[in-house]
C-alpha cells in the first residue's frame, strides 16, 4: 500500500489557522503530525508519498502520478475559539467512508474531544481531484485552547491513531466486500 500524506497550507506562504495566544499555526502543527504519521506508517511497511504545498493542483497530481492507494490531509480547524471536536472530511465514495471511519474512530478514542463525525465535502479540491480513497482530517480546533491542549498533551497516540486508521483500512474494505 502506498499513501499520500498532505500535511495542510504551506509554511511559507499559507499558515492556515492561527491561534495568537498560543503562538500557533496550522502549517506548522499538520506538518509535525503529518511526519509522525509518516514514522508509524513508514514502520508498519508502507510506502509514504509526503507533500505540503499551496499548490493544490500540485499536490493532487503528486498523490495521481505515484499511484498511491490513499491520500490523506491533515489539518486543524478554526472558528470561534470554543468550537469544539475532531471531524473527518470524506468525498463519499466508500473507499473514502470506510478510511475516514477508520481514522475517526481512532483519533477520537486516543483525543476524547467532541465526535463531529465525518461530514460528506465531495466540493473540496483536494478530495475530487485525487483518484483515490481520499480524507482530510481536522484533528482539533487549533484555535481553542482547550482542544490545543488537549491534542498536544497526545501528539504521538494522535499521530499512532491516524496512522492506525490508515493500517485498518484494508481489511474494513475486505469485510465490507465479503458482507
Amino acid at each position: 500500500m502506498k499513501v499520500y500524506l498532505n500535511a495542510g497550507h504551506d509554511r511559507q506562504l499559507d499558515p492556515g489557522a492561527v491561534n495568537r495566544r498560543l503562538n500557533l499555526c496550522e502549517c506548522d502543527a499538520a506538518y509535525e503530525l503529518a511526519l509522525g504519521v509518516q514514522q508509524y506508517l513508514e514502520r508498519n511497511g508502507i510506502a509514504v508519498v509526503f507533500g505540503q504545498d499551496d499548490d493544490l493542483y500540485r499536490i493532487c497530481d503528486q498523490a495521481n502520478q505515484a499511484e498511491c492507494d490513499l491520500f490523506v490531509s491533515i489539518h486543524f480547524n478554526a472558528y470561534n475559539g470554543r468550537a469544539s471536536g475532531t471531524e473527518t472530511l470524506i468525498s463519499g465514495s466508500t473507499g473514502s467512508l470506510m478510511l475516514g471511519h477508520c481514522i475517526q474512530t481512532n483519533l477520537k478514542a486516543v483525543l476524547n474531544l467532541p465526535n463531529r463525525g465525518l461530514k460528506e465535502r465531495p466540493g473540496l479540491f483536494v478530495l475530487r481531484n485525487t483518484i483515490m480513497p481520499a480524507v482530510l482530517v481536522e484533528v482539533c480546533f487549533l484555535d481553542n485552547d482547550f482542544d490545543w491542549r488537549r491534542y498536544d498533551a497526545h501528539r504521538d497516540e494522535a499521530a499512532r491513531a491516524i496512522a492506525t486508521g490508515i493500517i485498518q483500512y484494508p481489511h474494513q474494505m475486505q469485510g465490507a466486500q465479503a458482507a
